[in-house]
């Protein structure tokens, strides 16, 4: 895997640093002012949109000017793709699995339940068609969306007292987003939404029983271990993640070509960076939380079992219920199938 983002980071990186030395074709600048969904310094997926800010600033010339602003400066963060599409805020860096109570389909880009890994994922978006289906969703709401954050499997999540069997499930309250938050309540968890900044005071307080939130070296910096000593590895619901950057879809067209590439350019080596740039942290996280008494532990195979036979009943009840999710699922399932081969060998 690790080999295989190294070969398309190269490839990314190529055409960006051509494309920043290229002069740039006489126009205005564009500024756009972007709020992240999280705190700036936050690994990954914080961290992630202040490198996007600083390369473009640093290599556009002036030709476009990022204002970057943390979570909750502007709007809160679970409304900023709101607020983008009023054109009230330019741009905002964050997931599309925020927005899944209005459009479920969108949540298929954001990660999947025993879904694809970060190459299959990046496969399917920039050569299966979904990137232009998901364009096609968002436009629809007047937001053009740009792939700008490439995450490693989540953990399974926290817990207050061990998850051994489906009983211990029954009646929890639980911090889950988008699909896996379905697959939990099939379960019989009880299953809330809360933005990053709410967890951990909802779970030092018995709020909430459990909860998921994203890798160790992000887990590491909310403090989870000191409130949670059950940490379940890895996470069956989010092989993989993609984060993005939406922007106003009316200040998207009144941008040159060149300002445009540029932004997709940089989204693509942000997800380089991002992806290389926890693999050390993470592992320094999970011996950080072994020697604060946390157990880490995995989901049994009959767990596994049951998590896998509820994921597959939510993504039939979804493509049901919505016409784009069943396009969207399709479209990923069909990718998955003609690549399954290779991807067997290569997993390997």
């Amino acid at each position: 895997m690790i080999r295989s983002i190294r070969v398309a980071g190269l490839a990314a990186m190529t055409l960006t640093a051509f494309a920043w030395g290229a002069p740039l074709q006489a126009q205005d600048s564009v500024s756009l002012s972007v709020q992240s969904a999280w705190p700036l310094t936050l690994p990954a997926s914080g961290r992630d949109a202040q490198h996007f800010a600083d390369a473009i600033n640093a290599a556009s010339g002036g030709q476009v000017e990022i204002d970057l602003y943390g979570a909750g400066k502007l709007v809160p963060s679970l409304e900023i793709f709101d607020a983008v599409q009023r054109g009230t805020l330019d741009a905002g860096y964050t997931s599309p699995l925020y927005v899944a109570g209005k459009f479920p389909a969108l949540q298929l880009f954001g990660g999947v339940p025993f879904g694809p890994d970060a190459i299959e994922y990046l496969g399917w978006i920039y050569n299966g068609g979904g990137l232009d289906i998901w364009r096609e969703i968002y436009a629809e709401q007047g937001v053009m969306t740009v792939p700008c954050g490439l995450m490693e499997p989540e953990a399974g999540g926290w817990y207050k007292e061990p998850i051994e069997t489906e009983a211990d499930l029954d009646g929890l309250k639980l911090r889950f987003a988008g699909l896996a938050g379905e697959v939990m309540k099939k379960m019989g968890a009880s299953v809330v939404l809360l933005a990053g900044g709410d967890i951990f005071p909802n779970l030092e307080r018995g709020v909430i029983d459990g909860t998921e939130f994203s890798m160790p070296a992000i887990d590491a910096i909310i403090g989870f271990d000191s409130v949670a000593k059950n940490y379940y590895l890895p996470g069956w619901h989010q092989p993989a993640a993609i984060n993005e950057l939406i922007i106003n879809k009316t200040k998207w067209d009144a941008m040159s070509d060149s300002q445009r590439m540029l932004i997709e350019l940089t989204c693509r080596e942000t997800m380089l960076w991002g992806v290389t740039s926890t693999l050390a942290e993470n592992a320094e996280a999970v011996q950080a939380f072994k020697e604060n008494g946390v157990e880490i532990r995995e989901f049994s195979p009959e767990l596994i079992e049951a998590f896998r036979v509820k994921t597959a009943e939510v993504m039939a009840e979804q493509s049901d219920k919505d016409e784009n999710f069943k396009r969207v699922w399709d479209s990923l399932q069909a990718y998955r199938d003609n690549a399954a081969d290779w991807a067997s060998v290569r997993n390997d």
